[in-house]
């Protein structure tokens, strides 16, 4: 099992992983590019964060199951399936043991499927149970952060 991280601790490490993509990928974040390649670089800088566990973008897997969420096929942005695949994962493959699950968008308002995922992934009654979910609405010049815990959002905060 992966290193047992505070929520606090990983709330920090992945505000680092995002100062470091500031930083290093500010071309990302300016010009109109999809944001599964931002995902992907922000991937890479947690996995450096959390190098204990795995860091996956657009897993689809319960163990060797197609990854479904119960509850969100009524959404409709999702397309009235419950397969899902979360933007950006800190998890301990093919267990149970979930730490961390993202949503990004790029400029984008039409968010309510994502917020509705992180609810259910982070929810104490779903069957994923991450710690933390966190939802980033990515802009030219700064990041809104909404963060999720036991199924409900938590804060708000403007990462610049």
């Amino acid at each position: 099992m992966g290193f047992v991280y505070s929520d606090e601790d990983i709330r920090k490490r992945a505000q680092i992983a995002l100062e470091i993509l500031q930083k290093n990928d500010s071309f990302l974040l300016k010009e109109d590019v999809h944001e599964r390649s931002v995902a992907h670089k922000l991937a890479e800088y947690l996995q450096y964060q959390f190098p204990d566990w795995n860091v996956d973008c657009e897993y689809n897997r319960k163990g060797m199951e197609t990854k479904r969420l119960k509850g969100i096929k009524e959404c409709k942005e999702h397309g009235k399936t419950e397969k899902v695949y979360p933007d950006i994962i800190v998890h301990e493959r093919n267990t149970n043991n979930n730490l961390l699950v993202i949503e990004l968008k790029k400029n984008d308002l039409r968010c309510l499927c994502d917020i509705r995922k992180l609810e259910l992934f982070t929810s104490l009654k779903g069957e994923f149970g991450y710690t933390l979910g966190l939802f980033i609405q990515l802009g030219h010049s700064q990041m809104q952060l909404r963060w999720f815990k036991d199924g409900k959002e938590t804060d708000r905060e403007s990462h610049r």
